[in-house]
Formats: C-alpha cells, structure tokens, sequence
C-alpha cells in the first residue's frame, strides 16, 4: 500500500490538516488496536502498511495478554491520546479503520471483526461511503477522486422497468 495514497486519503476523508496529522491519527488508532488485537493479527494488519508509518507503531508483543475493551473504552483509549472528544475520536477512529478497509493489499480491520467484542465489529468493518478511484492524468492527492458507487442489480433492473 503506497504511504502517499492512504495518507492522503485519511487526510482528506478525515478533514485533516495536513500529511503529518493523518500520520499521527493512524499511528494512533493502530496503537490501540495493538492492545486489543492479538500480536499475529496485529503483525497481519500492519505489515502492508509502508516502512514511515510502521516504524512510529509499538512492537507486537509475543505472549502477551490481549486486552478486552468494548467500544466505548475503545474510542475513549483514541480521544486521550489524540487530546480529541469522543465523537471525534469516533470519527476519526471510522476514516482510518474504513481507509484500510478500503485497501486492495493485506489483512483488513474487516477480516478480523471476528476477534473483536461485538459492540466494536461495526467499526472494524466500516468502508468509505463512495470509494476512491485514481485520475490517470493526475497525480497525487489531486488524482485521487471520489466515484459513486455502483448501483446494485436489483436497482437498475427497478429503474429499467419503468
């Protein structure tokens, strides 16, 4: 996964500032998924990500005990550390869980909803509302836009009937 394109996607999607917030917003909610994710798991989810952004993620720890933690505790863990109230933490916590999900290499949060309590697995498996799609003329942040969604089956074959 290219650092450039989740970056700026979280940056985008979130409102962020700028390259160095969204950095630290996703080393933040890893960083607590550390906790509550076992360390294999944990190994999985992060080891697509690129070497800037793992190198700022604690170590999985081998042996150690995982952490049960409902949602609430969750995003409350996400708001201390990013000095942040809890429906931003909330918010926060959706783009980047929902911008990884959104990623086409690796393990997604998606795919391990099942070690998670049951109040939290909404969350691990939120996607982005319209997903992003590159501009071949364009490149960075620029090239990155927002298409709608496909429309599913059953609706087009509704609207065809009229």
């Amino acid at each position: 996964m290219d650092q450039h394109d989740l970056l700026s996607r979280i940056q985008k999607n979130g409102r962020l500032h700028g390259r160095n917030e969204s950095r630290r917003v996703t080393a933040t909610v890893l960083g607590v998924l550390s906790e509550l994710l076992p360390a294999s798991a944990y190994r999985r989810l992060t080891a697509t990500l690129p070497e800037e952004l793992r190198g700022q993620l604690p170590a999985p720890e081998t042996g150690r005990i995982v952490e049960i933690m409902d949602c609430r505790r969750f995003l409350a863990r996400i708001g201390e550390r990013l000095f942040a109230d809890g429906s931003d933490a909330a918010f926060l916590a959706r783009v980047v869980l929902s911008e990884l999900n959104a990623g086409e290499r690796g393990v997604s949060p998606a795919e391990l909803a099942h070690l998670v309590p049951m109040d939290l697995r909404a969350l691990f498996r939120s996607r982005p509302l319209v997903p992003w799609t590159e501009d071949a003329g364009a490149s960075g942040v620029e090239g990155l836009l927002r298409r709608p969604a496909p429309k599913p089956a059953r609706i087009m074959a509704a609207e065809k009937s009229l």
